[in-house]
């Protein structure tokens, strides 16, 4: 029981981190289309990407600590 509640937490979080990670997407769209056309700089792809991983882990890892609060 304990472990069924702290991995579904960890699930939920990781889904929470994928609906911030399609409206960051998003935002970054909509703000690139409006600024110019031209395509970003490979830096600029490999930093977005890690921002994106680390939203995703990040939320994940904060729904993982929070199944350990509930089961405590």
């Amino acid at each position: 029981m304990r472990a069924s509640v702290i991995w579904w937490s960890a699930l939920s979080g990781a889904v929470l981190g994928l609906f911030v990670d399609a409206t960051l997407i998003g935002v970054a769209l909509v703000f690139s289309t409006a600024l110019s056309v031209r395509a970003y700089p490979r830096w600029a792809v490999f930093v977005g990407a890690a921002v994106l991983a680390a939203v995703f882990l990040g939320m994940t890892a904060l729904g993982y600590l929070e199944g350990r609060l509930k089961t405590v």
